[in-house]
């Protein structure tokens, strides 16, 4: 409708200045006219009759009047006329004979020619001169609006079809849509809501793999809650009451613990965007994650130490901390009792560095690639992992693009390195 509109205002602006320059030209076309017929009578005036001939020329358009030196007409094309007295050199409009004029004077050295056109023959020549230019110009108008309607319905055709697929689809169905036959100025929007629906694929995916898990893992601790609590029905004395009441804490810690992993992992999603972050030193971070850690630590004899040299990274403060206690937590836990972890932070000229450096079994070289698969355990596990500790840093890291690499503490044992990019 906007074309449309846009086509029809601007024809008719066009039909308009067109009608009234062919007008305008048409007039200078007999203007024109009349200079040449005087001027073709400037040798003729001696040979004129002083008579007036008969009107043998009631027909012609123009009316040619003769005067010699003396003033004296002696020529006069149209008897039949009131005469036109009046004789100005060049172009004039004159009025006679109930109707306007348009003459033209030419002085000679015999005397002076005057050609006259009624102004209402010219206007008729002009008016159908601009009308025989501007009817073609607006009889095209509805084939133009056919024509727009067509291309521009075509070239919809394509995104109204995309629309289509879409509406029917339910939220299950995220496979690519079509890209056969589509104009290129719609490709590049298929192609954006193509790599949207391969996302939402992905996450779907991931999630209803993440509930899977989830289900699976929740249904031991909870198993063992409730078998605990037959155990303490059950109990013959006071001693198993005691002992059956300190299984089921324990199982009901076990449970709490992963439903907080379980809980974290979800909030560290690696595709959300950055947000609100902001420029943050790393080692205070890291202080705040070991003193998370520090009472496990203690519990099991644990030598915990801390390194922290001044770095910035960009990030999430929570999400940081979080990232340093699943870190030290899971040394702790591998380390046997009396071993050593030791935390330390380095400002390195591509970024901050976080390491974690243990004297426990460390990981095999084929189990590294698994270590940060969600709810995997390796065979050496200590009870009450969960198998998402690792899981989380990845997850925490990648959200902040850091990159982790496990290796072979100097002294035995695992060395975590999470590398992050300097701060914009």
């Amino acid at each position: 409708m906007a074309l449309l509109a846009v086509v029809i205002v601007t024809s008719l602006l066009a039909g308009l200045l067109t009608y009234r320059r062919v007008l305008a030209e048409t007039s200078t076309l007999f203007d024109y006219q009349l200079r040449q017929m005087a001027l073709s009578l400037r040798s003729q005036i001696s040979m004129a009759p002083r008579l007036e001939l008969p009107p043998d020329q009631a027909d012609s358009d123009f009316v040619i009047q003769i005067w010699d030196l003396y003033g004296t007409r002696v020529y006069f094309s149209r008897p039949g006329l009131p005469l036109i007295n009046a004789t100005a050199l060049g172009y004039a409009d004159v009025r006679a004979a109930g109707g306007s004029w348009r003459t033209y004077g030419l002085q000679t050295l015999d005397g002076v020619i005057q050609i006259a056109q009624p102004l209402r023959v010219r206007e008729a020549f002009a008016r159908g001169a601009a009308l025989r230019v501007v009817i073609p110009l607006l009889l095209l108008l509805p084939l133009l609006g056919a024509a727009i309607v067509g291309v521009v319905g075509t070239g919809l055709r394509p995104l109204r079809r995309v629309a289509t697929e879409v509406q029917r689809r339910d939220v299950h169905s995220l496979t690519p849509l079509s890209t056969e036959r589509l104009p290129r100025e719609i490709a590049p929007l298929i192609d954006a809501l193509n790599r949207l629906l391969l996302r939402l694929h992905a996450a779907f995916r991931a999630q209803r793999a993440f509930v899977a898990d989830a289900a699976h893992e929740l249904r031991s601790p909870l198993t063992a809650v409730r078998l605990e609590l037959q155990l303490l029905d059950r109990a013959p004395d006071a001693a198993a009451r005691n002992e059956a009441r300190a299984n089921l804490g324990a199982a009901v810690d076990r449970a709490i613990h992963l439903v907080e992993q379980l809980l974290t992992l979800a909030r560290s999603d690696p595709r959300e965007g950055a947000g609100e972050w902001s420029r943050i030193p790393l080692e205070q971070a890291t202080a705040e994650g070991i003193t998370d850690a520090n009472a496990l630590a203690v519990a099991r004899r644990i030598d915990l130490g801390l390194e922290a040299e001044p770095a910035a990274v960009q990030g999430d403060r929570d999400a940081l901390r979080i990232l340093v206690r699943n870190l030290v937590d899971n040394a702790v836990r591998y380390t046997p009792e009396g071993g050593q972890v030791r935390v330390s932070t380095h400002q390195r000229a591509a970024g901050a560095t976080l390491e974690v450096v243990d004297t426990g079994p460390g990981i095999p070289l084929s189990d590294r690639e698994r270590a940060f698969d969600r709810f995997y355990r390796r065979s050496n596990a200590p009870e009450g992992g969960s198998g998402l500790g690792l899981a989380i840093v990845k997850a925490i890291a990648d959200r902040h693009g850091a990159q982790i690499r496990l290796e072979d503490a100097p002294g035995g044992g695992l060395k975590v390195t999470v590398a992050f990019p300097r701060p914009a």
